[in-house]
């Protein structure tokens, strides 16, 4: 395999090289398939069985819709079209769903922010003394420098100083946060449309701004905690309001999860089943390997699940895993630089399923299998509207909610910002000046001990690791 992929890479003898490369892929990738489908649907039917929860009509529909195909698949007469178009219709209702979940996820996120920043308001001065003894700010300082800057890893540093500034208090104007997003959107200039469309998109989830096609009132497990959160003052809660909404969000909080991770079991599924329908029709044989588990995808379809059913099947993946990472490694330079030897070879129609097949199978389950075009470039004009257009929406957005949750919007806006802060020097300021210059105690406080606990986590996971 390595032989073959080293001569595609250098262009040798492709008449013969592409078709062995067809079979190559075909035989790996529907293993890999078959394998990742067999282990990521008895997973989902043991997590529904064992777990006894009761589905709403929505998932309900969606996990019968995947038994079908599973059992249509395990079927010795399967339609691949129709078990693909299926599976790709549940994908776009999945990604509808998803998108609705993303957007009362963020909203949750930032009520969190708010009650988090409230949670020392309501103990005795005297507590709230000493646990402020309890740092020593230049100690501490140099401990969360460390924390931050104290990698080589230019990505990990970054994540670490946006996470940090989603927490610090935020004490900045309106118009110094437009002037900091502005300084963002920049960057965007001559990219693609659709970049400048997907950035503004995180901003506005993050800015509660964003309001999903979805339609609402079928989640009430979480959709009405957050029109309680939405509809608190949180500039004068009593302590037993201030618990009545904790217990709102931690309520909320735990439906979205649930359904979140039903969802994402589900894709995973939904994907394995695209790519082996995809595959398979251009498999002269089937391996023996993928026969066996036609068996026990018709198991799974009923609802049945032995763990015995996968004794055979471990140890299986890795191998495909590391196949398809070679194969994979040549596979878009045929598809950019070889498309006349390939549509010569009538090899187009397969490297186009291969393309998407290696998407569905990455990492990233919710990948777009049918990107849109860049279109034309972000220009000055286009990005002037665009970024006015934003500012009016989140000028109204400030205008409707309380200080402490326009705080949070511009915490959680700040902390997606690329250029914010701009060095070293600027963030050591921002600190100095935001944290430990705080004027409410109780905010510096809890602060304080949540980036504490984030410095705690990483130490004992670096010593987890020695």
């Amino acid at each position: 395999m390595r032989k073959l992929i080293r001569d595609i890479h250098e262009g040798k003898n492709l008449e013969k090289n592409l078709p062995a490369y067809r079979d190559q892929v075909v035989r790996v990738y529907s293993d890999y398939a078959a394998l990742e489908l067999t282990f990521s649907a008895y997973i989902l039917v043991e997590e529904q069985q064992e777990e006894q929860r009761d589905l709403a009509a929505g998932e309900a529909s969606a996990l019968e819709r995947v038994k079908q195909a599973l059992g249509d698949l395990g079927g010795a007469r399967a339609s691949y079209g129709e078990i693909q178009e299926s599976m790709e219709r549940l994908r776009e209702d999945i990604a509808a769903k998803m998108d609705f979940f993303t957007a009362y996820t963020d909203r949750l996120i930032c009520y969190e922010y708010v009650l988090n920043r409230l949670e020392l308001k309501y103990i005795p001065a005297k507590e709230l003394d000493r646990e402020l003894a309890g740092f020593n700010e230049d100690e501490y300082f140099r401990e969360l420098m460390l924390y931050l800057f104290g990698t080589d890893d230019q990505s990990v540093v970054r994540d670490r100083v946006h996470t940090v500034i989603g927490q610090i208090p935020v004490h900045m104007t309106k118009n110094k946060l437009f002037e900091k997003i502005g300084e963002a959107l920049t960057l965007q200039k001559g990219g693609s449309r659709q970049e400048l469309e997907t950035f503004l998109y995180m901003l506005r989830t993050s800015a509660m701004l964003y309001e999903p096609s979805y339609e609402k009132g079928q989640y009430p497990s979480f959709e009405e905690p957050v029109s309680r959160l939405e509809q608190a003052d949180y500039t004068s809660l009593t302590k037993e309001q201030y618990e009545e909404l904790t217990e709102l969000l931690a309520q909320g909080s735990r439906a979205i999860h649930e359904l979140t991770d039903f969802y994402y079991s589900l894709q995973k599924v939904a994907n394995c089943i695209c790519a082996l329908c995809r595959m398979l029709p251009f498999a002269e044989e089937e391996s023996r390997l993928l026969k066996a588990q036609r068996a026990i995808w018709c198991c799974l379809a009923k609802g049945e699940y032995r763990e015995e059913m996968l004794t055979p099947l471990e140890g299986r993946i890795e191998s495909c895993v590391e196949q398809s990472s070679y194969l994979e490694s040549v596979l878009f330079e045929i598809k950019a630089s070889y498309g006349k030897e390939v549509e010569e070879q009538g090899l187009t129609p397969f490297i186009q399923a291969a393309a998407v097949t290696a998407n569905l199978l990455s990492d990233s389950l919710f990948i777009d299998l049918d990107p849109a075009e860049e279109g034309e470039p972000v220009t000055e004009e286009y990005l002037r509207g665009k970024q006015e257009e934003f500012f009016e929406e989140l000028s109204d957005m400030f205008s409707r909610v309380s200080r402490p949750v326009k705080r949070a919007i511009m915490g959680k806006l700040l902390e997606k910002l690329p250029m914010f802060p701009a060095s070293t020097e600027e963030m050591q300021e921002y600190i100095r000046v935001n944290l430990f210059g705080c004027q409410d105690r109780a905010e510096k406080c809890i602060v304080l001990m949540i980036l504490w606990d984030l410095m705690q986590e990483e130490k004992e996971w670096n010593s987890g690791l020695d």
